[in-house]
């Protein structure tokens, strides 16, 4: 009997999802940190083929003789690397996330270009505000703008998408060159990404966070952007410099921010940090989320069906999808 062990504070809430998704021979596990000790968690790896979830509650991984799959069910990988996860065992991530984030974005651009929670607030404020017929406040449209997406990947797919049904004009950028996709006007490396920034109506920051990426788009970036645009960041907060984000919108250099990614995040069991060191929230040019762009019921159906599937095939010693690197730790005897 095939063995699956769920760790941590969030993957155990969707036990019960996993388990409608896998087959009836599998025997499920749950490690829940606000119920179990930490060493209990040996005695449970010890008898997973396979595990889903986020950090261990060990420093050192205990004998782990059956595990055939370390899976993230998530996309972000940044708490783990090789030396920290146990050798010869694959570690892979999930999407799934990228039509929830796609509609968030849309759904952003349209706030932003329509107003529409300021023409709700004045109608049921003033009515008609003594309005003639056709004397109307008027807002802009999508129809011809130009929507950049800085890191076309997965979520720029999806972006693009739905911006070409709205007769938006699509460039992007990526890490490695490629012949430039049907839906996009052009696609580039990261050295075109001043000329994305110069001509976009709206900039959506959708790169990995890493070395390279990690305050990207600073002060000198910002500034290329045209006076009315528009940035979306649901990469991660860190791509952009915290200060100079906050510098540009608070002088209005630039039209104003979506943000539903972040500077600062909570820990469990410590106290509540605030999202940015900065003020974000006092200003008028912003939508603000918090990091909730992806989470639709149906993104983490999706997800959990995939992390079951991913779990079919290792113990059927098939190769698992979403491969992002082999464990190098020797765990413990």
């Amino acid at each position: 009997m095939p063995t699956a062990l769920v760790q941590g504070r969030i993957a155990v809430q969707y036990t019960d999802l996993l388990k409608t998704f896998l087959s009836d021979d599998w025997q499920v596990l749950v490690w829940d940190p606000a119920i179990n000790q930490a060493d209990e968690f040996a005695a449970m790896a010890a008898q997973a083929d396979c595990i889903v979830g986020g950090g261990i509650p060990t420093a050192q991984w205990p004998a782990i003789p059956r595990l055939k799959l370390f899976q993230i069910p998530w996309t972000g990988y940044d708490f783990c690397s090789p030396a920290t996860m146990p050798a010869e065992v694959p570690v892979c991530n999930c999407f799934e996330h990228e039509s929830a984030i796609a509609e968030y974005v849309l759904g952003g651009m349209l706030e932003m270009s329509l107003g529409l929670r300021r023409l709700d607030r004045d109608f049921r404020k003033g009515g008609w505000n003594g309005k003639a017929p056709g004397e109307n406040t008027p807002h802009g449209e999508l129809r011809d703008q130009t929507v950049g997406i800085i890191g076309y990947g997965h979520i720029g797919f999806e972006v693009a998408k739905r911006a070409k049904a709205f007769d938006m004009r699509v460039i992007g950028t990526r890490r490695s060159q490629q012949e430039t996709p049907e839906l996009l006007d052009w696609l580039g490396t990261p050295d075109k990404m001043h000329q994305l920034l110069s001509e976009s109506d709206y900039v959506v920051v959708a790169c990995d966070l890493n070395a390279e990426t990690e305050g990207m788009i600073g002060a000198a970036q910002l500034a290329l952007m045209k006076p009315d645009a528009i940035i979306i960041n649901v990469a991660r907060g860190r791509v952009i410099a915290e200060q100079a984000l906050f510098d540009a919108l608070h002088s209005k250099q630039i039209g104003g921010a979506v943000l539903d990614v972040w500077y600062h995040y909570n820990t469990p069991g410590k106290p509540e940090v605030r999202p940015s060191e900065l003020a974000f929230e006092t200003l008028d040019n912003t939508l603000l989320s918090a990091h909730e762009s992806a989470s639709s019921y149906h993104m983490w159906e999706r997800r959990w069906r995939f992390v079951a599937k991913n779990f079919e095939r290792a113990a059927a010693g098939q190769k698992p999808e979403n491969f992002v690197f082999f464990g190098s730790q020797q765990p413990t005897a």
